[in-house]
């Protein structure tokens, strides 16, 4: 399924895109060379140890994944505080260097930092809620930050080659200016090659290239997840090693790297017809019903979908009538708190986020409704609760079907989160309910368990919600090491659990039938 996407995307992707010149072509080729395979998996110590061992670590970056961001900080934050650090970033060009460190000392304001950098024409993909965690690290630690970017036009223009050799000369400038710093450079992948950036400033280095340690890490090269995939390794495998001085970070799917990329040009090109979104959609239904050998007919081609691009379908709704002002009060407040979720009186899907996760997520509770037929409700409040949950799982199953590297958050991390200064009383109010319900699940004595289903209708989502991502995290694990048969979980699809206990039997049956499955354990 995922391949089938991936090669989908790619034509998608190739055929949107224009341009391609040779030289981008030769560097796309140069990249390719060294991530075809690797040597073998390896752990964050590892790298970690490598980093602590080098001068200059070059990141590739994918601008419009936040997950690469991610990478990139989290490598940042296990490097040891007395190690003096500098951060070069692509995401910002070299001519406004004065308005980054004006930034970082606190006399520009944000919103002025981001129109002085001209953020939304420059920068490609948008993405500041992710970079701005890399300036706010910057910020806690004191680490400078230097725009490393050619201004378009004149001396650099939008040549790879050039590009690297404006950074190159910015680089080597640091180096020779701090000469004990770490260097972490994030700029995007194909930069990174040997070849290509590091090869350029090595040469603006002259004399003193040879005493400078460099290290590549790529993200999530397609050939590599490939080679891994075939091995039966990519599930539990989160860094490989090229070579002495090359890693490759794998924290996202290729085809969650394509979507991100399809997203944004879904929401940058105003004339990009919703029905592309619809076709995604109806594909990774499609491919979920396969799985399952669900019955649905033309059901898929039924269904409305809507989007954040196109909202009219509001405006629809209250002329078609049979709408309560209630019921649009909570369409709207789910809307506006970024949830996608299916309307069945209405047959319509609405998609909050155009990723795969959302997109996959709904198509399976689409499949569920139909399957069942979606009358009936439980008539008592545990009954409800465990309904609920069911739900949630059957569309985090589905959505982790087509994108196993989706994590949910566990009792532990929901602990950890509660214990974070500045934490929610919501959010420790949910960790204390989340933590209950795991020690009740586990037959253990639990004071007031009632509390885990009065809790009120916005903590009652919250619950259910996080519960179920738990199971459906179990039951894929279940399925993926066979503890339980996909006949077993294809019943869920089928089931209303409107009849007293059926739910809360479902639910207890099912965490039983996938007690030993092998769910990795948060990091």
């Amino acid at each position: 399924m995922q391949r089938q996407i991936f090669r989908r995307n790619r034509r998608e992707i190739n055929r949107r895109v224009y341009g391609y010149t040779a030289e981008f072509k030769r560097y796309e080729r140069e990249h390719k060379a060294r991530v075809r395979t690797y040597q073998r998996r390896c752990s964050h110590a590892t790298i970690d140890r490598s980093v602590a061992a080098s001068d200059t670590v070059f990141v590739g970056d994918y601008h419009t994944l936040p997950q690469a961001q991610r990478g990139f900080l989290d490598l940042l934050e296990h490097v040891q505080p007395e190690r003096s650090i500098t951060i070069a970033l692509e995401f910002v060009q070299g001519r406004h260097q004065k308005a980054v460190d004006d930034y970082l000392s606190g006399s520009c304001s944000e919103e002025d930092f981001l129109a002085h950098i001209g953020h939304q024409t420059h920068w490609l993909a948008g993405g500041w809620p992710s970079f701005k965690r890399i300036f706010d690290f910057a910020r806690q630690r004191g680490v400078p930050v230097l725009a490393i970017d050619a201004a378009s036009g004149g001396e650099a223009g939008s040549s790879l080659a050039r590009r690297d050799r404006y950074a190159a000369r910015r680089l080597a400038k640091i180096r020779r200016d701090r000469p004990s710093d770490l260097i972490f450079v994030l700029i995007g992948d194909l930069h990174v090659a040997p070849r290509h950036l590091p090869a350029r400033m090595l040469e603006q280095l002259g004399d003193a290239a040879a005493k400078e340690r460099q290290l590549i890490i790529y993200q999530n090269a397609p050939s590599i997840y490939e080679a891994l995939e075939e091995r039966g390794l990519e599930h539990d495998t989160e860094i490989v090693r090229l070579s002495q001085r090359e890693y490759c970070l794998i924290n996202a799917l290729p085809i969650v790297c394509q979507q991100s990329f399809l997203n944004w040009l879904e929401v940058d090109d105003e004339m990009q017809p919703v029905e592309a979104i619809e076709d995604n959609f109806r594909r990774y239904g499609e491919l979920i019903a396969s799985f399952f050998g669900l019955p649905i007919g033309g059901a898929l081609d039924d269904v409305e979908v809507a989007t954040v691009l196109n909202l009219d379908f509001l405006s629809s709704l209250q002329r078609r009538g049979g709408f309560s002002d209630y019921e649009m009060k909570q369409v709207n407040r789910q809307i506006l708190a970024s949830q996608s979720y299916y309307i069945p009186a209405a047959g319509i899907v609405y998609l909050a986020n155009l990723s795969i996760n959302h997109a996959s997520e709904e198509a399976s509770h689409f499949l569920r409704h139909r399957c069942s037929g979606g009358s009936g409700e439980p008539r008592y409040l545990v009954d409800a609760f465990y309904a609920r949950v069911l739900e949630e799982a059957v569309g985090f199953l589905g959505s982790k079907l087509l994108n196993h590297k989706r994590r949910c958050s566990h009792a532990s991390d929901l602990r950890r989160l509660a214990r974070r200064q500045g934490a929610t009383s919501f959010t420790r109010r949910l960790a204390s309910l989340a933590n209950k319900h795991e020690r009740l699940v586990a037959g253990l004595s639990v004071r007031k368990a009632s509390s885990i289903y009065e809790c009120g209708q916005k903590m009652f989502n919250a619950i259910t919600h996080v519960i179920g991502y738990q199971l459906g995290d179990r039951l894929y694990f279940a399925l993926l090491d066979g503890d339980i048969a996909k006949t077993h979980v294809r019943k869920l699809f089928f089931e209303s659990f409107a009849d007293e206990g059926a739910a809360i039997g479902a639910y207890f049956g099912l965490m039983k039938a996938t007690e030993h499955a092998n769910v990795p354990k948060p990091t």
